[in-house]
């Protein structure tokens, strides 16, 4: 299965003999040495200009997004930090730690309004399932490629 170690959280807990049959590995790349690239990132930080406070607002950005809080994040919600250099605090959390391989070899998602929609149809992970399940990786890639092409150029 392709998913985050949540994915994998709520298998074990609807099946409790998949719990030791369940393990983890960073999305495979060109060789064995290196994971493939993925998307990384998520949520944006703004503060809006009519923002009440934004003095306290940038403290608190600037808070949860420095070491500490990174480190503290990761492990209470099996979340991979900010900056490669704090994935030590993944350790403990096989699932995690994973994805804190891949996401050193990572990729920011492209700027475009468009991209939500790309990960509403997600041909990314239809991709990798055929792939995965024996079709063609460079038919599947070009059927994905021209996907989100058609769909990150659609007129918002």
């Amino acid at each position: 299965m392709i998913a985050t170690p949540g994915a994998a959280a709520q298998v074990t807990a609807a099946n409790a003999a998949m719990k030791d049959k369940i393990g983890f590995f960073p999305i495979p790349g060109k060789r064995a040495d290196q994971p493939g690239a993925v998307f990384t990132g998520g949520s944006d930080l703004v503060i809006p200009t009519a923002a009440a406070n934004p003095d306290q607002a940038y403290t608190f950005i600037k808070e949860l997004t420095g070491d500490e809080w990174q480190k503290k994040l990761a492990v209470a919600m099996s979340y991979v930090p900010n900056k490669t250099t704090l994935a030590d605090a993944l350790a403990s959390d096989p699932g995690a730690a994973a994805m804190a391989v891949g996401a050193a070899n990572g990729h920011a998602t492209p700027n475009s309004p468009n991209w939500a929609a790309v990960e509403a149809n997600n041909p990314i992970k239809n991709y990798m399932t055929q792939v995965l399940t024996g079709a063609d990786p460079a038919v599947a890639g070009k059927a994905a490629s021209d996907s989100i092409a058609k769909t990150l150029n659609a007129s918002s």
